[in-house]
């Protein structure tokens, strides 16, 4: 940790002073991962909670070997864009993966993918933040709160719209009030982890 705080003064001791969007997207760059990192911990920790118990399996039949279903809510005019059970982030790394190496990824580089998908996602829309919020001075109450209504507009805008567009994710009536109600609270942990980050980092860094 400490030797992250050296490197990040260094990019800011510059001359002339580095500007202000440029501090507030290092900062973000940094604050993205904590919300990132939080938000993960949501889906393992508090999302399970919220879900209720998992459906029974039937012990024979049909539905035991269907597997995941397709999308019942398509709104994307590229129709349904991810794998049965493949999340949006895998989706989106399989594709971008494909389209690189033209050819389809393994199992494993898939998972990895997606997780880089992941962090890609929350790092730059840190920076993103950061840029536009994050160098303005104020008390970290204030921040913390930008932080959560950044993390309800990309849960908003990416999450319900954007997302189900591109067909990666089924429409949102697809999902039930506890479905919706998970992506938003793990987007409020990510909003609220990169409020609180941003506001730390910008005590802590010169200007």
């Amino acid at each position: 940790m400490t030797s992250a705080l050296q490197l990040a003064r260094a990019l800011l001791r510059r001359d002339p002073p580095a500007s202000p969007a440029y501090r507030g997207a290092l900062i973000g760059l940094a604050a993205g991962a904590a919300g990132t990192l939080i938000m993960g911990q949501y889906w393992v920790r508090v999302a399970p909670l919220l879900s209720g118990p998992a459906q029974e399996q039937p012990e024979s039949g049909e539905g035991q070997d269907a597997g995941p279903q397709g999308d019942q809510d398509i709104i994307s005019p590229l129709g349904q864009t991810h794998e049965n059970g493949e999340s949006s982030t895998a989706a989106l790394g399989r594709h971008l993966y494909t389209a690189l190496t033209h050819r389809v990824p393994e199992p494993g580089t898939r998972a990895a993918l997606s997780e880089g998908v992941h962090w890609a996602m929350g790092v730059f829309g840190g920076a993103a933040y950061g840029a536009l919020l994050a160098r303005r001075p104020g008390p970290p109450s204030g921040l913390a709160v930008s932080g959560l209504l950044w993390g309800a507009a990309l849960w908003l805008v990416m999450d319900e719209t954007v997302t189900p567009l591109l067909g990666l994710q089924d429409g949102p009536r697809a999902g039930d009030a506890r479905t919706h109600g998970n992506r938003l609270g793990a987007h409020l942990g990510y909003g609220l982890g990169l409020g609180l980050s941003a506001a730390a980092l910008n005590r802590v860094l010169p200007r």
